[in-house]
């Protein structure tokens, strides 16, 4: 007699069980459903608007930041949406560095297989301010420029009227333009060669070469000083006074007495760095100019030449703590290299 009601208590927690899982699954999948929904939405384009806008993965860049980059940009409708398919479709280690046309009518899928294909317009040439000659020509070697096509490019005849300045037999170094530069399936040494003589051209322009003869130089003698004004010093507040006491020295008619053209001395003549190397580019040994420029300067080193500071500095010094020292007497600079670099 006591078993029915026990069976009967009993199968009320069971209804509400079973009643609180259905819930639950519905919910559930609703949940799932509105998810993939919005999912699905967000893989959209962005708009009916077929025009192309250039787009740059840089390279070492992540999918995340790719994804924010984009959204950034107006080509994607939602950065995490982007991301969860790149992620599902095992595509996040395989957008390739470069330039791409992407238009906002592509919808994320297809964004995400252009980068993934690596069939770039363009690759990014970027030059940093105060590169050599020799290493413009190792980064053009990987994007594909052969270091004999290069060669022959910088040895053809260029007829920039700001190379006028330029001594017969001394290289285009510092003439190359830092900056950056598309590199396409078409972009052979001469044309990048001659683009980056142009962007000089553009970026160096009559205002200094009439700022640099107020200071009693040609144009190639200040790019001269500037690429050892750049090499020298990092941060632009110092270049001006830098430039000013080297600009003295050359009045005065004494050596530079730069290590920076010893150290180019040294790899140009394929030797350990010596004060005592005989060539042209020790201003160590020899007084006034090397021949040419030691790098590509940028505008801040061109600017320093061109409107160097008003002070009666005479030496300087970059201490280990990369601060630039200045002194005005041989003992004031004695004592800044006792108390700098000891």
């Amino acid at each position: 007699m006591r078993t029915v009601p026990n069976a009967i208590f009993r199968t009320k927690p069971l209804r509400r069980r079973r009643g609180w899982s259905f819930w639950l699954l519905l919910a559930t999948i609703i949940v799932l459903v509105s998810g993939y929904t919005w999912y699905r939405l967000e893989l959209l384009p962005v708009s009916i608007d077929g025009t192309d806008h250039e787009f740059e993965v840089k390279s070492g860049q992540r999918a995340p930041d790719v994804a924010t980059s984009l959204k950034a940009a107006g080509l994607i409708r939602d950065r995490n949406a982007f991301l969860t398919y790149v992620n599902f479709h095992g595509l996040r280690g395989h957008l390739e560095a470069g330039l791409y046309s992407i238009s906002p009518s592509q919808s994320s899928p297809d964004i995400a297989g252009v980068l993934a294909s690596g069939k770039v317009d363009a690759h990014r040439l970027t030059i940093p301010e105060g590169t050599r000659l020799s290493d413009i020509e190792r980064l053009a070697a990987a994007q594909g420029i052969t270091k004999a096509d290069f060669d022959a490019a910088l040895a053809a005849h260029h007829d920039e009227s700001f190379l006028s300045s330029k001594p017969a037999g001394v290289s285009l170094e510092g003439y190359l333009f830092p900056d950056s530069y598309d590199i396409t399936v078409n972009t052979t040494a001469s044309t990048l060669v001659e683009t980056m003589l142009q962007t000089f051209g553009k970026r160096v322009g009559p205002e200094y070469v009439q700022a640099f003869s107020a200071e009693g130089l040609s144009l190639h003698q200040a790019l001269t000083v500037a690429s050892i004004v750049e090499k020298e010093v990092n941060r632009p507040e110092d270049r001006p006074i830098v430039a000013q006491i080297f600009l003295k020295r050359l009045r005065e008619n004494t050596m530079l007495g730069s290590d920076v053209t010893v150290h180019y001395a040294a790899d140009l003549l394929g030797v350990p760095f010596n004060l005592d190397l005989n060539s042209p580019y020790n201003t160590r040994k020899f007084v006034g100019l090397p021949p040419g420029p030691i790098c590509s300067p940028g505008l801040s080193a061109l600017d320093a030449v061109a409107h160097p500071a008003n002070t009666d500095y005479s030496y300087f010094l970059t201490g280990k703590d990369g601060k630039t020292y200045f002194a005005h007497t041989y003992a004031e600079h004695q004592a800044n290299i006792a108390k700098y670099l000891n």
